[in-house]
């Protein structure tokens, strides 16, 4: 493979990695409204449509009033619905963050769709209906229901998780969100009214959720009942089982201490691969300093992932062969690099993953946690500071204390022999995954 080929590799892995960071054209069939929720807060924050640099700091989410704008059919999932919560952020992924699967497109109706909205897919009623909880699945981060659960990256499997457990008899459904590193309130806002709207179209009690990576990561906050501003009660949830799948629940700091991976990812230009933050916010390209603060988890567009960053540097040194190792973990200027440091972006991010240490997932509900130790993504510079996934430490994902500590049941915590991509797509994972649900 040559250095042109492997960084673009890289790029690729990192892009659908679900943290760093990935359908043909349907027919319009017709509009269903929506029943609507009650509101439960007010005062949102709004944004200008297409000036992300408006978007400021983190959506004033409650549970707005949803409407079913349309419905669409494709190949990959017989039925798409987009949702829109009037509520949300208006705001816009730049355009090489786009979103390019042509079901997804038609299903919002244009490639950089705005925050207030979300596409359920439904994959159909299963030729035998084995299990009466109906399944939502929750995608990473640069991904969609369809790479994450139908066709994913990265693996020999032609398959996904979605194909899977309609076999085995559950009525599936999955969400892709409109920005791929949104805000994690805004994506727990859809994730509540995806939910809603499943229970609308089955008469479901309750629905069971499984979530991967940044996915994993706002379903943790909602149900461990993390609040935005303006928020005043906790969520009014009705999940049953919250299934994590490479989820960083005590967070994540792989582009801090790998440096290296900027080369990969800067300059940015066009290329929706590379569509990931840096930590860098002025860099020396080709003789020249560059301000690549809008391409940093300091920028506009990157809030989602600066809500999961935390240190673990204390319990995984880095390795000083990093370009600016330590400039680019703690702040200032290096020689080809100038970062504000990991702990400006915990703070601008709000602090989630310290939140979350400290707010379990509520009683009522039963989780599940998938790790992966078999950092061997190919293409990708893979974190090798500890035992991880190729992204997320085992120790990060398999943090169940955390999420039991209030007395929500543990069904499992399992670590497999598979990378982050391959926990959504190997065999062994999805027969865990399965196994979980049809406790």
């Amino acid at each position: 493979m040559s250095h042109v080929r492997a960084f673009s590799r890289l790029a690729t892995a990192l892009a659908g990695a679900g943290l760093l960071a990935s359908c043909q054209a349907p027919r319009n069939l017709q509009n269903i409204p929506g029943n609507p929720l009650q509101s439960r807060a007010t005062n949102f924050q709004r944004f200008s449509t297409d000036d992300a640099t408006a978007q400021g700091g983190a959506a004033r989410t409650g549970f707005e009033n949803f409407t079913v704008v349309n419905t669409t059919q494709g190949q990959t999932w017989p039925r798409m619905e987009l949702l829109r919560t009037n509520g949300l952020p208006t705001t816009r992924m730049p355009q090489r963050g786009r979103q390019q699967a042509p079901d997804v497109v038609n299903c919002f109706g244009q490639d950089r769709p705005p925050s207030t909205d979300v596409c359920l897919h439904d994959a159909g009623s299963p030729d035998s209906l084995r299990h009466e909880v109906p399944v939502l699945l929750i995608h990473g981060a640069n991904m969609n229901a369809t790479s994450n659960w139908a066709a994913p990256p990265f693996t020999r499997q032609k398959t996904g998780l979605m194909q899977h457990l309609r076999a085995q008899g559950y009525r599936v459904f999955a969400v892709s969100f409109a920005d791929k590193h949104d805000d994690n309130f805004v994506w727990v806002n859809q994730i509540h009214n995806a939910i809603e709207r499943i229970r609308q179209i089955t008469g479901a009690q309750a629905v069971d959720t499984v979530a991967h990576s940044k996915g994993g990561f706002a379903l943790r906050m909602y149900t461990s009942n993390i609040m935005g501003p303006g928020m005043q009660r906790p969520y009014q949830k009705h999940v049953r089982k919250a299934i994590f799948v490479g989820t960083p629940h005590r967070g994540i700091d792989y582009t801090f201490r790998n440096s290296v991976v900027h080369w990969a990812l800067l300059p940015a230009g066009d290329d929706p691969v590379k569509y990931a933050p840096v930590a860098w916010d002025k860099t020396l390209l080709f003789g020249a300093w560059k301000d690549t603060r809008e391409e940093s988890f300091m920028g506009p567009y990157f809030k989602g992932q600066s809500q999961m960053m935390a240190r673990w540097d204390k319990e995984y040194p880095i390795n000083p062969t990093n370009p600016d190792w330590y400039t680019t973990y703690n702040g200032g200027q290096g020689f080809v690099s100038h970062s504000p440091g990991i702990d400006a972006v915990i703070q601008s991010g709000g602090d989630i993953v310290g939140q979350l240490k400290q707010s379990p997932v509520e009683s009522g509900i039963q989780v599940a946690l998938l790790a992966g130790k078999r950092a061997n993504m190919e293409g990708l510079l893979n974190e090798s500071s500890g035992p991880s996934d190729g992204i997320v430490f085992v120790k990060s994902a398999s943090a169940a204390q955390d999420l039991t500590a209030g007395g929500a049941r543990l069904l499992d915590s399992k670590v497999l022999d598979l990378h982050h991509l391959g926990l959504v797509a190997e065999p062994e994972a999805l027969a865990w995954i399965d196994a979980q649900l049809s406790r």
